[in-house]
């Protein structure tokens, strides 16, 4: 098998894997009725099925990441394909509720041995001119996966029983795996792993107390306050911890390294306001629009199509030209989309939805394929795990943050316009809910703006820098 076959062989793996491991953070949702129904439990206790896969990835992560560096990356991606398909399998049985969290939590641990190493063995596998394109290809799949779990999920239960939401990655699974086996290479002796497990402590309690906080922040703002102290006092203790640890967790280092550092932020802050988007676009289109659920879903699917377009050009323009400047691109695209959602106002639908969508599409690869580039380019090859690691931890702690930013502002808006708190935007009159979408968008603007400062500000000192070199060197 040639190198250039083998290397895209392994990226359609990743890819592949990477869909089922993303779709499945989402898939759950539209299935939560029905599996309260069928295991005579409550939607808010089936509502854990979907906290306890994220809380497992947020902890592990960075764990995982460690792992890889010492032990090899496709090996703990191989070790946590199977996980995951042992994981679906168990959930899919549907005995009783700890019975699927228990596959959820091993499905879980499976989906974070392969995130925390996937954008390594990318850019481990692929040269430097090749990578922009690779990592479009994978961000392609990340967008369909993020994006589709919903839409696959009602298609699954409309002709079949709710535990084919996890058998479904079954098949697909154990194609992966088979693959893997014959296209990744094989791991050497195997050595004893330099675990940091004070910091893997520190990062289950995080990852726990924020996640309750979020939860909670709307129905029980006491102990979300309490979830908060708890969170930040950890940040402090983890942060102390891992100035002292002989292996940390979390190279601090690496935080000194100005253009991973600001990269990363530009990142975790394009992954909170995407998922205003995709918390408020089906309230928009079902109470404001009155659009069925079945026209919704289409709409919703615009997205992903363009995304199919742009993200391998992306990945191009990201191979060919100056990557700030391509990351600059994406970001002014994705203003002027947040822009259009701001002034959203139920008028020239679904032409102006339509027409966002595929802002957001063009503008979240043209920004996240160089993006994700530079970051893993701006560390050392032994520390690629790690940084693939906080990467894949941004976008799920940028999921969670940004669910938290958009229900709160939306719903603080709303409850305002009513006179009375409120946490449903049923029976909400449509100017009330396109007001409190509008304020809540306008803060994810301001989100963005402060990106732009990010991203701006580092292209404008680059340009200094490398005219001082030329003016060196005549």
């Amino acid at each position: 098998m040639g190198p250039l076959l083998k290397r895209w062989l392994i990226l359609s793996i990743l890819g592949s894997f990477f869909f089922m491991v993303i779709i499945d953070g989402s898939i759950v949702s539209i299935a939560i009725p029905t599996i309260a129904r069928d295991l005579s439990v409550s939607t808010n206790a089936t509502t854990t099925i979907i906290g306890i896969y994220l809380i497992t990835i947020s902890a592990l992560l960075l764990f995982f990441g460690q792992l890889g560096d010492q032990l090899g990356r496709p090996f703990i991606f191989e070790i946590g394909t199977a996980l995951f398909l042992i994981g679906s399998g168990l959930a899919g049985f549907g005995i009783n509720l700890p019975f699927v969290l228990f596959g959820r939590f091993v499905q879980a641990v499976g989906a974070s041995m392969t995130m925390a190493n996937s954008y390594a063995i990318v850019t481990d596998t692929f040269p430097p001119q090749y990578l922009g394109r690779a990592l479009g290809i994978e961000a392609l799949f990340i967008s369909l996966g993020s994006l589709s779990g919903p839409g696959l999920g009602g298609l699954i239960l409309a002709f079949l029983p709710w535990g084919y939401i996890f058998w479904i990655n079954v098949p697909l699974g154990i194609i992966c795996l088979i693959a893997e086996w014959f296209i990744f290479p094989r791991p050497g002796k195997l050595s004893r792993p330099n675990v940091d497990w004070l910091g893997v402590g520190d990062l289950i309690v995080l990852a726990v107390s924020f996640f309750v906080a979020s939860s909670v922040i709307m129905t029980h703002p006491l102990w979300a306050t309490i979830g908060l102290i708890i969170f930040f006092a950890m940040i402090a203790v983890f942060v102390y911890h891992e100035r002292r640890a002989t292996r940390p967790l979390l190279n601090l280092n690496l935080l000194k390294n100005s253009a991973f550092t600001q990269n990363i932020v530009a990142a975790l802050i394009s992954f909170v306001v995407g998922y205003f988007f995709t918390l408020l676009a089906p309230i928009y289109l079902q109470i404001v629009l009155k659009y069925s659920s079945q026209v919704s879903g289409l709409l919703l699917m615009a997205s992903p199509i363009v995304a199919l377009i742009a993200n391998p050009i992306a990945g191009t323009l990201t191979d060919k030209f100056n990557k700030q400047r391509v990351m600059a691109a994406g970001l002014i695209i994705l203003l002027l989309a947040q822009i259009g959602l701001v002034l959203s106002n139920g008028h020239v639908e679904p032409i102006v939805f339509i027409g966002v969508s595929a802002l957001i599409a063009i503008g979240t690869a043209v920004f996240g394929t160089p993006n994700n580039t530079l970051i893993m380019q701006s560390v050392s090859t032994a520390d690629r795990g790690m940084a693939g690691s906080i990467n894949s931890l941004m976008r799920e702690f940028g999921l969670v943050l940004g669910t938290t930013l958009s229900t709160l502002t939306f719903y603080v808006h709303l409850s305002f316009d009513a006179g009375h708190r409120t946490t449903t935007a049923i029976g909400q009159s449509a100017a009330n809910i396109i007001a409190a979408q509008r304020t809540a968008y306008l803060f994810g603007l301001l989100l963005l703006a402060g990106a732009g400062i990010i991203v701006f500000n580092r292209a404008r000192k680059r340009t200094i820098a490398k005219n001082a070199n030329l003016a060196h060197q005549h």
